[in-house]
């Protein structure tokens, strides 16, 4: 572990977790630490930790050990799904403030890779990372770093507002609210890919005149924060995938309008990914007045591809059904995020040659 920026820990701090205490772990991996993994987009103006706000934004770490705390800091109700090895566990629900939090304990002899990934939307405020703590004798190993880059763009849905509810019948909670078990990220999980996600309850492709459209939050690392830019030569994507249109008001879009505002936010795209492929979904919980715009997509896409660009794709994704339950607010359930991931995850594998 000589590589490690480690130190021993004299530790004053108040200890949460989600449910009990976390034991203090003696040795400190801090966030600038080349064996912590992030995904996502991390503000890392603070001098002691980066921010994020995006939903499913995460850090990872690998190690040979028994167990892994977490600091995070922020507001009450701010959620991260753990991960152990790909495989969801424990939720963490922070309390107002930093606190230390257990990711993993007991984990099974042998090599590990836990990662920390937030569940709520950007609205619900600001989380700050500020390090991990191993026991005496853990290894920290260098991280994966997947080779196949994935991004998402879109509203509710990508969030993964209410997945985890009952029934349609419950109305939004943070508690029910997992973007980790959306359909970015269970894509992204499948397609053993790195994952960005930019996702807005509520939000438009076109510009309403009273909401910031996604175009307009989707260039900020902080989507409330307008100074807050990203760094797109920071991290190139393969393939963006945006799921926008369900709230682009409350009757029938003219196709012209549409297009001009698609094609706009596709000039955007391409100015910092000249060579992904982008995918225009739509879909799934019943598109009412916008059925159209599977027919505007599918034209828009073969518009592209008359002109030589064949790395526009449309992708109508199934409306969601009954018997696969149905989340709050007649959101789609966990179920019918899965089976709308490996609907893309084909598509995906199959436009970019993926195997």
């Amino acid at each position: 572990m000589k590589a490690l920026q480690t130190c021993v820990l004299m530790i004053s701090l108040v200890v949460r977790a989600a449910g009990a205490d976390a034991a203090v772990l003696p040795i400190a991996i801090m966030p600038g630490d080349a064996h912590v993994g992030y995904s996502g987009r991390w503000d890392a103006h603070e001098s002691d930790g980066p921010r994020c706000a995006w939903p499913a934004c995460s850090i990872r770490l690998h190690l040979r050990g028994t167990a892994l705390n977490v600091l995070l800091s922020g507001g009450r109700e701010l959620a991260f799904q753990v991960l152990v090895d790909g495989v969801p566990t424990t939720t963490i629900t922070l309390a107002d403030g930093q606190g230390i939090y257990a990711a993993a304990t007991q984990l099974t002899p042998g090599e590990h890779t836990v990662e920390v990934m937030r569940r709520n939307e950007a609205f619900q405020g600001i989380a700050q990372f500020k390090g991990f703590q191993v026991a005496a004798g853990t290894t920290v190993l260098p991280i994966d770093k997947p080779t196949r880059r994935i991004e998402f763009i879109g509203d509710s849905i990508t969030c993964g507002y209410g997945d985890e509810a009952p029934s349609q019948n419950e109305h939004f909670s943070p508690r029910t609210a997992n973007a980790a078990l959306a359909w970015g990220a269970v894509a992204a999980r499948l397609l053993k890919a790195d994952l960005m996600v930019e996702a807005w309850s509520g939000i438009w492709l076109m510009d309403n005149g009273h909401d910031q459209p996604m175009p307009k939050r989707w260039g900020r690392t902080l989507p409330s924060d307008d100074s807050s830019q990203w760094t797109f030569s920071a991290w190139t994507p393969d393939a963006v995938v945006i799921n926008l249109g369900t709230n682009d008001g409350n009757k029938p879009i003219e196709e012209a309008a549409w297009d001009e505002a698609y094609r706009a936010f596709i000039v955007a795209i391409r100015s910092h990914y000249p060579k992904a492929h982008i995918f225009l979904s739509i879909g799934s919980m019943g598109h009412g007045p916008h059925d159209c715009l599977i027919g505007y997509n599918d034209r828009l896409a073969a518009a592209y591809a008359a002109q030589g660009d064949m790395r526009i794709h449309a992708l109508a994704l199934p409306n969601q059904k009954q018997e696969d339950g149905i989340g709050a607010d007649w959101h789609p359930s966990v179920k019918t995020h899965r089976i709308m991931a490996i609907l893309l995850v084909a598509a995906v594998k199959q436009a970019l040659a993926w195997p």
